[in-house]
Formats: C-alpha cells, structure tokens, sequence
C-alpha cells in the first residue's frame, strides 16, 4: 500500500534521483583522460528547458549539473542529471540503417538518403505529393525545427505535418483559446488559491513543485483527479472524480456559484459572452446530480465551490487528464469558464499568455493561432487539404497541421486519400499513438517508413530506413556529435535535398538559415474572422474581444456554443467493470523516452498496472504478481500494484512501454470531435488472474 505523503517529503523527491545520478558522475569525472571544460546549454526533455553546465572531455560528457547562473537557479531533474548516460548510451544507433529483406543493415548517409529519395519519387508519382506525411513527437514540441519540416512539406507539395500536438496539450489549447483567447498558465505567486485539475506536476514540472506545494500549507490546493497523486495526499481538497466526468464536476461546481451569489455578476456582465446561457446549463447540475455522475460527495462540491470563490484569486492548472477524453475540449472550456467565474473586480491578474515558464525564456504572446514563417522564396500551398482537416476542421485551424490520428486510416482505407510514405522525426507513433494494433498494420503498408531518432525504437524496427540523430546536447554545443549521428537539422535539409528540393534550402548551416530575413506564411482562408489579431487586439484575443462562455466559432462548426458535457460512450460493464486510464507520467520517463537508459530504468525497472484492493480481490489479483489487463481491444500482462490511492473502479497504468503497450488496449477510433484527440484516460478493462508460473 502507498504511504501518505508530507509535504516535506514532497518537496524532498524531485531532486533525489538527480542528485544520485551527480554522485556516480563524480566517479566517472575522476576517471576521465583529459582535462576537462564546462559547457553550457538547456535541456530539452521537457518544456521548462532547465539551464544546464557540463563537464567534457574530449567527445565524453562526464556529468551534468543544473547551471545557478541560470534562470532556473541550479534546479535539474534526474532526466537532466541522466543526460551523460543518454549521450554515450551503448544503445546509441551509430550509423545509417537501411532494410535488405527482413533485416536492417548498416549503410552510410549517401546511400541511405539516395534510397529514401528514390522511394519518395515513386510514391509521388503514383499516389500524389500528399501521399508522402511527417510525423514528429514530444523532443519538436515548439522547437524551431517545425517551421522548417513545414517547409520541406510544403515545397515537396504535401500538407501532411503532423506532430504530437495530435494527442497532447492541443486540446488544452483549443479549448483555453475558445474561451479566452489564449493558452495560459498563472502567476502562482498571485494565485491566492490552485487548483490542480488532471495534472500532476511533481512529475511534469518538477521545477515548480514547490510553489505548488506550499498553496498546501496555506490551505489553498485543491487537486481534482481519480488518483491520489502526492499533491493530492497533503491537498486541502482532493476531489477524486470518476474518469471522464470532469466537465460534469465542472458545471457542477458552477451551478453552487451561481446559486448561492458567489460570482461578480456586473463583472461577468460586461466582460464575458453568454453568462446567462451558462448558468441555465449549470442548473441542471445541482449538487446531489454531480456528485451522483461524478463520484464526489456533495458536500465536498460545496465545500470547494464556497473555497474556490472566496480565497481569491483563483488559478486552475489542468493537464492532460482532463484532455484525453471523447469530450476532452468542451471539459477544458468548463474548467476555463469555472476560473473566469471566480474573477472579481480590481483583483491581479494572474494570467499569462506567455510560455514557456521562467523568464529567461519567454518570447512574447502563445497564439490561439499559430503565426509561421519562412524565408522567401515562400514554397506555393499544397493543393489538398491535410489529413483530418475534413473531420476536424478547428484542429486544422489551430495547428495548421494534420491531425496525425487520421494517419492510419489515410493508410489502410485511403481516407481521405492514400498516404503511403511516413517520415517519423522523434516519434516513435508505434508505442505513442492509439490504437497500436491498426498502426502496425498501416506500416506494413507503406511503401516508405523512415525513422530519425538517436536510437532504434519498436517504430525505427519496422522502418525502411533508419537514420541517427543527434541528442539536443549534441546539436546545441554542449557535447560534440557522439558517432555518425546528425543534428536533426542537417537530417531535414539532406533529406530536402534528396527529394529534389535543395533549391529551397541553400544554406549551409543552423545559424545560416535561423538568420535568414523571415516573411509570413499566409494563412488559410477558413481560419476564422477577428480571431487573434494581433498586437492591436483587446486583451481578450476572442473574436468577440470578451471571455466567451459561449463561443459562436464553435457554434459556427456545428459544436454546442456551451461547454456542455457528454458522458463516455464507453462505460464499464459485467464484462469490464474498471475503468482504464492510461498514460500518466511517472517520475521516471516522459512517453517512451529513457527506457535505453540504465540510470533512469533503475527507478521504474517495469511498467505497473496500480488498483484498488477492491478490485483486487474481485479479480483474484495480489499484489506484486503478474496479471493480464483486457480490453475489447486488446490484452497485456503485467504487474500489479494494489493500493489505497486510486479508485475502487479504476485501473491505472503507464503508457510508453513496448513490452505491455497500453495503447493496444485504446480504441483509436474514440476521438474528440473538435479536437480529435483520443480517450486515453477512460477505457474499460478487467483484470484476469495468471498461473502463478508467470511471477
């Protein structure tokens, strides 16, 4: 069973891996045969792009510390701290790979960029250029690698970028956007009361672990999520929400401002859309409904409700829980709409449209939109429409990408017409995306699949060519280039001039083409009026200039104006009675990142399916023993770990791992219909009892 966890322990478990990690590196750093010098950079695991300083000697990387000249005061997390085992990883790929038969075999870079060529001309001309697609994951999210594989799209005439914005933080985005202009987060030094809605951040942003924590001691945190994460053990709330029922709890939570006056009425009045129409919704919401959807108790509605408008003001931070859901966008809409509720007059603002999170970095205004560019010339549009643009038209208009769970049906079905050649850029969609079974067989009908990546992932080994990449330590300076491995950079502008597109990209290296004079890309015709405007916009950047709790662009695309909330169409039953939620992060990995890192899988050597001791015993399961989680798509065996901190009805388990992929248990049909994003956090399974043989 779990033990409950203090605060201080809280704040004590962020930096113990890593200051374990720097213990071994000293040894290493005695050990080494040069001289060594510093060197300073940014990690890139992550968003909060930490400061880092190395050691090197020679091509080694001995150790890694967090760099306190930088903005992020010294802080590094174990991921950081790993980064030596990463770079000299004895599962580094070395050198290109190309398949022969059944097997991969090392070829050198011309070779392998000339087949790659070769095989892109033929699909072009037998399917079309918007047959050929890029995907790229979690290592590209807003890196300025994206513009240029835009670039290399768009020259070869194909619409078909797609990133992981297909299944995380978009659906956020979108649904912030819609109600108030922007993705934001908070000034939690202003945030008088937190709420912590389906994230975790001891293990998301570690960094700012310890502000969050201490809204604990003021008596101020409220975490809203079915596990009882560590935030949540020493929370002056925790509202442990029945998976998929957020948006209910949401209104929930509004009808008992509404109700009993806790709102600024003449504020919401003049500076929202549609506060009327949302409080007749909320209505039907009463306390006692909520708490029989939902699972939370109605007092404890209450007692939240009355907290959240009177300890002001109040921030909302929700993650990825609350995205990964049939009705994941509409939810996100609520949530924003409860936190504009409990605005009142003359307050701080603690909004801020501005990211990445600590100062050093911060380059102006997130966009609803996204605002690209490219040096000129500008390649022409491409003539078809993207992958889910059709299905998922605000997707489209606020990524300006294709929607990547689209991807498999373009392969197998031709939907909306065929794609037969994928470039995976840090992507490893195999193990990542939903619906791994239909994916595996999309691949084998690719003409073309091609993995870049510093290692050989389950999707590099069903690729036709694999090609090695550099780590971001090796690409920004901080290590020189570890084998035959290239900056993903390099890797983009040689495959462009493979294809036949190095007119488009002359320049001969990073800072060359990052300095070249930039010109807008124009936007799509259909992207919607007013929205975003730019500089001279209202601080509000909704079409109507006001937070809008009812949004007419939603309604202009056929979607409910209000942040209604539809339950699951997927519901336990006899047959699988627990509920199943996928994919939260642990302290260890980020997706299916460092399972090749010795150092990182020593803290979670095997993945773990978490359940209560009720459903336990209903099953027949023990803990620490091996057992099958079924699904109506699929099946995997794995351990088991009973304890107290989920719900009875729930099953919780990690995603990233190839060996018990939880998105073979994910149906990838079961999309959000404005955002496509899939229902990671609330399937259906049961647990079956294995002979003991198993472990």
């Amino acid at each position: 069973m779990s033990r409950r966890m203090s605060r201080r322990d809280l704040l004590r478990a962020a930096p113990i891996a890593g200051a374990g990690a720097a213990a071994v590196a000293v040894g290493v750093a005695a050990r080494a045969p040069e001289p060594a010098h510093r060197t300073r950079g940014q990690c890139r695991f992550c968003l909060l792009h930490c400061d880092l300083a190395g050691q090197v000697s020679g091509t080694r990387l001995l150790r890694v510390d967090g760099d306190t000249g930088g903005e992020t005061r010294g802080f590094l997390c174990q991921h950081g701290h790993a980064l030596p085992s990463v770079v000299h990883s004895p599962e580094r790929l070395r050198t290109p790979l190309v398949r022969r038969g059944d097997r991969l075999v090392e070829t050198s870079w011309d070779e392998a960029l000339a087949f790659v060529g070769e095989r892109m001309a033929q699909v072009r001309a037998l399917f079309g250029p918007e047959a050929v697609a890029f995907q790229t994951g979690w290592p590209l999210v807003r890196h300025p690698l994206m513009e240029w594989i835009q670039r290399l799209a768009r020259a070869w005439g194909t619409p078909n970028v797609a990133s992981v914005a297909s299944l995380c933080e978009t659906a956020g985005r979108m649904g912030q956007a819609l109600t108030v202009g922007s993705k934001y987060r908070h000034d939690l030094r202003r945030t008088r009361t937190l709420v912590v809605w389906g994230a975790n951040p001891t293990h998301s942003a570690p960094l700012l672990a310890h502000v969050v924590a201490r809204k604990a001691t003021d008596g101020r945190l409220v975490v809203v999520d079915p596990v009882r994460t560590e935030l949540a053990a020493v929370a002056t709330e925790h509202l442990a929400v029945r998976p998929g029922t957020d948006g209910a709890l949401a209104l929930g939570l509004i009808h008992v401002l509404v109700s009993e006056g806790l709102v600024d009425a003449p504020l919401l009045q003049e500076q929202t859309v549609g506060f009327d129409a949302l409080s007749a919704l909320a209505a039907s919401y009463p306390p006692p409904r909520t708490a029989a959807l939902t699972g939370v108790p109605a007092d404890q509605i209450l007692r939240t409700a009355r907290l959240i408008a009177a300890e002001t003001p109040t921030g909302i931070w929700s993650g990825l829980g609350v995205e990964h859901h049939e009705n994941g966008v509409q939810t996100v809409r609520a949530i924003a709409a409860l936190e504009a509720l409990c605005r009142r007059t003359d307050e701080p603002e603690i909004r801020q449209d501005l990211t990445p999170v600590h100062p050093g970095n911060v380059t102006g205004p997130l966009p609803a939109l996204p605002r690209l560019s490219t040096p000129e010339p500008v390649p022409p549009a491409p003539r078809a429409r993207p992958v889910g643009g059709d299905a998922y038209p605000l997707f489209e208009m606020f990524n300006r990408e294709a929607q990547g769970n689209g991807l498999s049906r373009a392969i197998l079905e031709d939907r909306p017409y065929p794609v037969r050649a994928l470039v995976l850029i840090a992507s490893n969609a195999l193990v990542t995306a939903p619906g791994s079974q239909e994916l595996q067989r999309a691949a084998d009908r690719l003409e073309l699949l091609v993995s870049v990546d510093p290692f050989l992932t389950a999707s590099g080994r069903r690729a036709n060519v694999v090609l090695p990449a550099a780590t971001f330590a090796e690409a920004e300076g901080v290590v020189p280039s570890q084998h035959q491995a290239w900056p993903d950079w390099k890797v983009v502008f040689e495959l462009a001039r493979a294809m036949g597109l190095g007119a488009w990209f002359p320049w001969k290296s990073w800072a060359e083409a990052e300095g070249a004079p930039r010109v807008a890309v124009a936007a799509a015709p259909e992207l919607a009026p007013g929205f975003d405007r730019g500089e001279d916009a209202p601080r509000v950047g909704t079409p109507s200039g006001k937070i809008e709790l009812a949004s007419g662009l939603l309604a202009r695309a056929g979607h409910p104006a209000l942040p209604e909330w539809t339950p699951p169409s997927l519901r336990p039953s006899a047959g699988f009675p627990l509920t199943l939620v996928t994919g939260p992060r642990t302290r260890a990995y980020i997706n299916s990142q460092f399972r090749q890192v010795a150092r990182i899988r020593l803290l979670e050597p095997e993945p773990v399916v978490r359940v209560h001791p009720e459903a336990a015993r209903a099953a027949g399961v023990e803990h620490g023993r091996r057992a099958a989680v079924v699904s109506p798509h699929g099946r995997v065996e794995l351990r088991i770990s009973v304890t107290t901190d989920v719900r009875p009805d729930v099953a919780v388990m990690p995603a990233g791992w190839e060996e018990a992929n939880a998105n073979t248990l994910i149906d990838g049909e079961r999309l959000d219909p404005i955002s496509g994003f899939p229902a990671f956090r609330s399937g259906v399974c049961r647990l079956e009892r294995l002979d003991p043989t198993h472990g």
